[in-house]
């Protein structure tokens, strides 16, 4: 039997309690045709709930005699129909209503609740096989976005449609219980629904969930829900197989969308690398390229690199990783990777320092953002201009994230510009941006036409030896102690630092000491 509060919520849009008590219970709905006296003399105690097919005109005395009637009967409910020209019932009908138990349930379509109530206490197989043939033809008719799917559904289904990851997170709508996301997020290996009530021995258990996985074939799974307060076993059937007829729809535009992703990412990677590739010199067609891509090469560039600690679907998280970056305030350009991700903010005018130190605070915050989704390594590199400059600090940043591999003491984050020359050096002798930041580094001593260089890297290799280096190159004491003098003034460093020592001799030696 249900109880006539929890039918009223279910029955057609404009049925309400109008007078008397919704404690009754309904195994039995029986509808009849006539006015109130004439449906008075058919009720029989195998009735619980009466549809009276013919609208009532009048609350008077002979709907208080079918009000006496239906509790001699073991009537719960009556549920009836009024003209526009009915008077709504007095105080002595509402009062005998609550005395006798009947509650009186006014409808704008008795037949069409009838019906419905029928559909309640039956097996829910009717309304359940209308249902997805319903939901059927709104996947059919829906377009491709998955918004404009969920919002046909709920129009159709008359709840809330929400979508969750395969931890049970929100992705669209309400959230759940945690019990219940713990328990989507253990379930796997099955397409059956999943009911889960939140709390269901409390002394007020929660809202019951159905969840159905969406099929993909591809990436990790998601679910559609939706929210019940105390189903009834008929709308349980009805909800589970519309929402199985749904996932699918949702299931084929995610499969659509996830190639268009891959495509574009495809894209993306293939034109940074094509970059990477032109040494600093873009052919036009690849310019166009990318101006069509909204990339900006003429600017200027800071590069940033998150790599993935744990195996990561890069594409599938790209719109987590720009959420994450928009939340700060940074505006960047993110390129997928088969480990993570690149990415880099670009301005028309050169950042200072504090705005460079500012971009490297955002990028931390972002990826502290992440962790809830992905933990990463964070590299942040220098600024630097142009398209050749865009390929240069993604390198550093590149560079930095490896250091910031081994160092969880930093929350796994090497901003460039923060480390010191020696920690720099030794990192880049591992890549392809060694040599240019060694001849950035030495390039002052050009001015010297290379002795000083070639000074610099018999100094060094003397162990800081004034004398030995004389006599290795043949000169003079005091033309040594000149040149070295010089040396730290072009280069701006204190060669008495060993950490300095150790980065001008890696540099050195990788130009070949001229």
């Amino acid at each position: 039997m249900i109880p006539v509060a929890e039918f009223l919520p279910l029955l057609p849009s404009g049925t309400a309690l109008l007078v008397g008590p919704a404690s009754g219970a309904v195994a039995a709905v029986r509808g009849v045709v006539g006015p109130p006296e004439q449906v008075g003399r058919t009720l029989t105690p195998a009735d619980d709930a009466v549809v009276l097919l013919t609208p009532v005109t009048r609350f008077d005395a002979r709907f208080d005699v079918l009000l006496r009637r239906a509790a001699t009967a073991g009537v719960t409910a009556l549920v009836v129909a009024v003209t526009d020209s009915a008077p709504a019932p007095g105080p002595g009908t509402a009062a005998l209503a609550d005395r006798l138990g009947v509650g009186v349930v006014v409808t704008p379509d008795p037949w069409a609740t009838s019906v419905r109530m029928h559909e309640l206490i039956g097996s829910g197989e009717a309304p359940a096989a209308r249902a997805a043939v319903a939901v059927a033809r709104v996947g059919l008719d829906a377009g491709p976005d998955l918004e404009e799917l969920f919002g046909r559904l709920e129009a159709e289904l008359g709840h809330a449609v929400r979508f969750l990851d395969a931890s049970g997170r929100p992705l669209r709508g309400a959230g759940v219980a945690p019990a219940t996301a713990a328990l989507l997020a253990r379930t796997v290996g099955t397409s059956e629904p999943v009911w889960a009530t939140a709390d269901p021995d409390g002394a007020e258990p929660g809202e019951t969930v159905v969840a159905v996985p969406v099929p993909t074939g591809i990436g990790p799974r998601a679910w559609l829900a939706v929210g019940l307060d105390a189903p009834l076993a008929a709308e349980r059937t009805t909800l589970a197989t519309a929402l199985r007829v749904a996932a699918v729809a949702a299931g084929h535009r995610l499969v659509l969308t996830r190639l268009d992703d891959e495509r574009d990412a495809r894209y993306r990677m293939a034109m940074l690398d094509d970059l990477r590739a032109a040494d600093g010199a873009p052919a036009p067609p690849l310019v166009q390229r990318t101006i069509a891509a909204g990339w900006q090469l003429d600017a200027w560039h800071v590069g940033v690199r998150l790599i993935a600690r744990q195996p990561v679907d890069a594409v599938a998280l790209r719109r987590e990783v720009e959420v994450a970056f928009a939340a700060t305030g940074l505006d960047v350009t993110v390129v997928e990777q088969a480990d993570g991700w690149a990415l880099w903010r670009s301005s028309t005018e050169e950042p200072d320092r504090a705005g460079v130190a500012a971009v490297a605070t955002a990028v931390r915050t972002a990826q502290r953002a992440l962790r809830g989704t992905v933990d990463t390594n964070a590299g942040v590199g220098s600024v630097h201009a142009g398209a050749g400059g865009l390929v240069r600090t993604l390198g550093e940043a590149g560079d930095a994230v490896r250091l910031a591999a081994a160092r969880p003491e930093s929350g796994y984050f090497v901003h460039v510009d923060r480390l010191g020359l020696a920690q720099l050096l030794l990192a880049w002798t591992q890549t392809d941006t060694f040599l240019p930041a060694a001849e950035q580094l030495l390039a002052p001593l050009e001015r010297g036409g290379g002795a000083l260089r070639a000074t610099l890297a018999a100094y060094l290799d003397a162990e800081s030896s004034v004398a030995e280096t004389a006599a290795v190159l043949g000169v003079h004491r005091n033309t040594v102690a000149d040149r070295v003098a010089r040396v730290e003034r072009l280069l701006g460093v204190d060669l008495g630092d060993p950490e300095t020592r150790l980065a001008l001799h890696l540099a050195t030696r990788a130009l070949g000491g001229a």
